[in-house]
Order: structure tokens, then C-alpha cells, then sequence
């Protein structure tokens, strides 16, 4: 009835004339439906009014239960759906938020309207918690009882909350991998404990046969994947409404039916060592030109302009990836023109949010090392090049073409010195300030989108300083000539960091942060070795033309 409105909610011309039009045909409908229509479409305007009016006639509880409830469910299927998107359903969320505020004051304390109640946390050492904090607002605004405990949160903490609010479920987040590790840790002491509440496990790094045979099979509570928000609340509709055990089970049958047997490694990835050198010198050539850098050793940069940043977004992966508009049925070209008619301005009116206001705080260390190759070590050296600093070890393929990013650089054999680039880029702290107040006052659609603003600044930070790199070792000419080819390295060489595919292991953070001082940029390592601010990324750059991204 109201979808049509979502299409072009953001275009302030085409929401003045829909809301004229939207006015005209609620004022003929019933209050019920008038208040259904304020959450589906994220209106304001008259809201209390309305809210007022029904509660003529209903009592606060049943106002939230049985009609603004009803809107967010209509919310959550059209979102299932593909009909809309996730910033809309946060503006939803903002409405409902606000509406039971405005109900809440005429209740009685023992009216409560809680369908169930959840403790959420970001695991131990994960700083992280966009995942988590929208799950706490679709829970949270369909009735639920949130019980947010925010990012790094060790199992005791998590345990004490959950006794506490006597929590019906524990809902547990993490992006990295280790955050995986850390969870089924988590789940084994509450083995140890004789806690069988049950569990809800969302994050980029699980999958769903990871939770559901592995995880599932570990605890001897019920373990549930939650893919995403909606996903969770499904989960706790099922655990309130339904044998959670027997759910459990059913889930673990389903996963264990569509099992697939993984191919055996094929004999080449037992292969010699001697062998993978052989064919590491057959692919990888060492006749290219070594680039002289300006200095060796490091420096800072702190004055960076957001204005000469923000022309390196990736807006492709903002608007599609961060902000989570989809395409849907629309035809390529229909949705180019919706982004461009509806998301620019919203683009346009954060990053000069940002600039205006100093959210973002671009800074950026980097620096050259002389260096060598011994097998599959990278051998940093002092400026001197005489006496060495630190090694890295990096990981072999274990399969054809073999590669390894020691392989690009010269060998301690060749008599040559090399030369590597370091990096490490922040956008600095304030952004999670603003982004918690954003949050906590309820305003979930900009918190979603300065929240994506940033990550994508952080990246197109690394990009323009790795721009900056190539020009200084004078192998910028080798550039494309769009940005675009740019993101999908159109360039020479290539930059690696740890905990990604070609360098998976995130021990060498600490190595790359002994050979400068980040802490002069604001950055820290966590006990995990994730960098803190969250917005904030480090890198090995590397300049052999045929360095390109490769998984290990």
C-alpha cells in the first residue's frame, strides 16, 4: 500500500509531494491503519496526534502490540522480501522507537511490553559492533528487550548480564576470525558452567554450516545462526515460541543432509619445498627495476584535506555494501538513476557533515625499509641496510602458481637490496563518538550511514596514500586511468594486510608497528592485534609488477 513511497523516500522534492498525497489518503483512513502507515513509511509529522487519537480508544499496551507491532512486521517481511531497503527500515525502526517512547510515559511499570529478552555483545577483543547494534534495533523495536553490553565483552561479563536480566537468549557478534575462536571458546565455558541459554551467533567471518554442525554439536544449549537482523528476530520469535532444543536439532539435521564431502588436496600441495622454489623462479620474474624512494625510515602526515580523500571512494561498494541499497527488480540503468536521484544527496550531506564538523580526522604513517627475501621471509632492514630490523614469515599457496609475497622481492642470494613500503591510515576517534550518540539518540538512519562513511573513508584513505606511494617511487605512470580501474588495481604492485586472504595471520601487525611509532597517529593495538580506532587500516606495499591479490 505504502512501497511505493520507499522508491523515493530520500529525494526531499519527491518526499514533500509524496507526503501531500500520503496526508490526503490516510486522513480517510481508520486509526489503525493511519498508524501502521506512520511505521511502514517513517513519518513524523502528526504522529502524536494520532497516537492520541487511539488511545481513545486503546489502552498504551495494545496500541504497541497489536498495531505498531503489526507495522514492523509488515517492515520486516517487505524488507525479506527485497521490496525495501535496510535504511528504511531503520528509519521505521526511528518511528517506532519514538511512538512507544510516547506510550511508554501513560504505562504502568508492570505493563510491560518486553515479547523476550536478549544480552548482546561483541566478543573479547573485537572492537566491531555495526552487526551487533542493528540486530539490538529490529529486536529492540519489535518488542524485545535489548541488553546491549557494546564491543570486547569477556564470556564473565556476558554470563553476569544474562543471570542478571535473566536473559531468555545471548546474542554473540564478531567480524574477524578469531572472534570465531573466541566464541566457541565462549560456548565451552558455558559447557563448563551448566548453562544451556540458548545462543545466537551472527558475524562476517561465521557460516551457517560452521554454527549450525560445529558449534551445534560443541554446546549443549541451542545454537542458532543469525545472518543478519531480521534473521535474529525470527530466531527469537522461534525460541520464545517453540522447543528450543528440538529446534536445534532440526536446524543440525538439515545442515548435516546437505553436507558435502570436501576434495581431497591434490598431490601438488605436498610438494617439496625444493619444488615450490622451482616454480616460484619460474613465475615470479626478478629482471624488474628497483625504485629508488625518497627518503628511508618514516613520516607522518596529519594535514590531509576529507576533500582530497573523499574523491577516492569506492561509492559502488558504499551505497551497495555499507548502506545496503539493492538493486532488486530494477534494471541496472533504473537503479543507477535511484542512486543517483535519491542516495547522492545523501552522500553529498555527510561528507560535508563531516568536513563541517571534523568527524573524520584523516592521518596517515608510512614509510620505506630496505629489504630481502630469504625463502619465505621478507628480511626488514635499517636504514643503513646493513643490520637487520625485523622478518616477516609469510605462507606459501599450496597450489599452483605457489605463490608467496616473499617472492617479490629480491633474494638475499642476488647480493641486491630491495626496497618495501609500510602504512598505516586512520580517520581517527571522533567518528565513533558521533556514531554512538547517533545511536543511543535513536536516530538510526544516520548512524547506518556515517557509520559506512567512514569504513569506505578509511579505505579510500589507504588508496590515496598508496597513490601518493607509487608517485614518490615513480611508478605511478603504470596507473590506469579511472578510478574504477584504479579500485581493481589498475596499477603496479599491490598492497597486502594482515588478515586477509594473501597474509591471513595477524601476528604481523605487531611487527609492522614496531618499525614505527602509529601510536603518533593515534593508533594502538588491541590484545587481538586489531588496530584501535576500528576505522583505521595498515598494509605492506609492494612494488613488483606482477604483485597482485592472490589467497593462500
Amino acid at each position: 500500500m505504502f512501497i511505493k513511497h520507499f522508491e523515493t523516500q530520500l529525494n526531499p522534492k519527491t518526499l514533500e509531494t509524496q507526503g501531500q498525497s500520503g496526508k490526503s489518503k490516510l486522513s480517510e483512513s481508520s486509526v489503525e491503519d493511519r498508524l501502521k502507515a506512520f511505521v511502514m513509511d517513517g513519518l513524523k509529522d502528526g504522529l502524536e496526534a494520532t497516537l492520541d487519537e487511539a488511545l481513545k480508544k486503546y489502552r498504551p499496551l495494545e496500541i504497541i502490540n497489536q498495531i505498531l507491532l503489526e507495522g514492523m512486521k509488515v517492515v520486516g517481511e517487505n524488507f525479506g522480501a527485497g521490496k525495501m531497503q535496510l535504511p528504511f527500515v531503520l528509519r521505521s525502526a526511528e518511528i517506532m522507537k519514538r511512538a512507544v517512547s510516547y506510550l511508554e510515559r501513560l504505562m504502568e511499570k508492570k505493563e510491560g511490553s518486553e515479547r523476550g529478552r536478549i544480552v548482546l555483545a561483541t566478543v573479547k577483543g573485537d572492537v566491531h559492533d555495526i552487526g551487533k547494534n542493528l540486530v539490538d534495533i529490529i529486536l529492540s523495536n519489535n518488542g524485545y528487550k535489548v541488553i546491549n553490553l557494546g564491543i570486547k565483552q569477556p564470556i564473565d561479563s556476558i554470563l553476569k548480564a544474562a543471570e542478571e536480566h535473566k536473559a531468555d537468549a545471548i546474542g554473540l557478534s564478531g567480524l574477524l576470525v578469531k572472534s570465531t575462536h573466541i566464541m566457541k571458546e565462549n560456548l565451552e565455558e558455558m559447557n563448563y558452567r551448566k548453562i544451556t541459554t540458548p545462543v545466537l551467533l551472527g558475524g562476517a567471518a561465521l557460516t551457517e554450516r560452521y554454527v549450525c554442525e560445529d558449534l551445534a554439536r560443541l554446546y549443549r544449549g541451542s545454537v542458532f545462526y543469525g545472518r543478519d537482523a531480521f534473521a535474529a528476530l525470527k530466531i527469537m520469535e522461534k525460541i520464545k515460541a517453540l522447543d528450543p532444543e528440538t529446534e536445534r536439532i532440526k536446524e543440525a539435521e538439515k545442515m548435516l543432509a546437505t553436507k558435502q564431502v570436501e576434495p581431497p588436496h591434490s598431490p601438488a600441495s605436498d610438494r617439496s619445498g625444493v619444488e615450490t622454489v622451482k616454480k616460484r623462479v619460474s613465475f615470479v620474474r626478478h629482471d624488474n627495476i628497483i625504485p629508488r624512494p625518497p627518503f628511508m625510515g618514516y613520516r607522518i602526515l596529519k594535514n590531509i584535506r576529507l576533500q582530497d580523500v573523499f574523491p577516492w571512494i569506492n561509492k559502488k561498494s558504499l551505497y551497495t555494501v555499507q548502506w545496503q541499497f539493492r538493486q532488486g527488480d530494477r534494471t541496472e540503468r533504473m537503479f543507477d538513476l535511484f542512486l543517483e536521484e535519491n542516495v547522492e544527496p545523501v552522500f553529498e550531506r555527510f561528507t560535508q557533515q563531516c568536513i563541517r564538523e571534523k568527524i573524520l580526522e584523516p592521518k596517515v604513517l608510512y614509510g620505506y625499509f630496505p629489504c630481502y627475501s630469504e625463502g619465505d621471509d621478507l628480511i626488514i632492514l635499517d636504514e643503513s641496510g646493513k643490520i637487520e630490523r625485523t622478518r616477516f614469515h609469510f605462507p606459501r599457496q599450496k597450489r599452483d602458481p605457489y605463490l608467496c609475497i616473499a617472492d617479490f622481492f629480491r633474494s638475499k642470494a642476488s647480493g641486491l637490496t630491495d626496497v618495501v613500503g609500510f602504512m598505516v591510515v586512520t580517520v581517527g576517534h571522533r567518528i565513533r563518538e558521533v556514531e554512538e550518540k547517533a545511536f543511543k539518540g535513536h536516530r538510526y538512519q544516520e548512524y547506518l550511514y556515517l557509520h559506512g562513511l567512514s569504513v569506505v573513508t578509511t579505505e579510500a584513505l589507504a588508496e590515496y596514500s598508496h597513490a601518493m606511494i607509487r608517485r614518490e617511487l615513480k611508478i605511478h605512470l603504470q596507473d590506469k586511468n579511472t578510478k574504477w580501474e584504479i579500485f581493481r588495481q589498475g596499477y603496479q604492485g599491490s598492497r597486502y594486510s594482515f588478515g586477509y586472504p594473501a597474509c591471513p595471520h595477524l601476528e604481523g601487525q605487531r611487527k609492522l608497528f614496531s618499525l614505527f611509532p602509529a601510536e603518533r597517529i593515534g593508533v594502538s593495538l588491541s590484545e587481538t592485534l586489531q588496530m584501535v580506532p576500528e576505522q583505521s587500516t595498515s598494509a605492506i606495499i609492494v612494488h613488483h609488477p606482477q604483485a597482485k591479490y592472490f589467497s593462500v
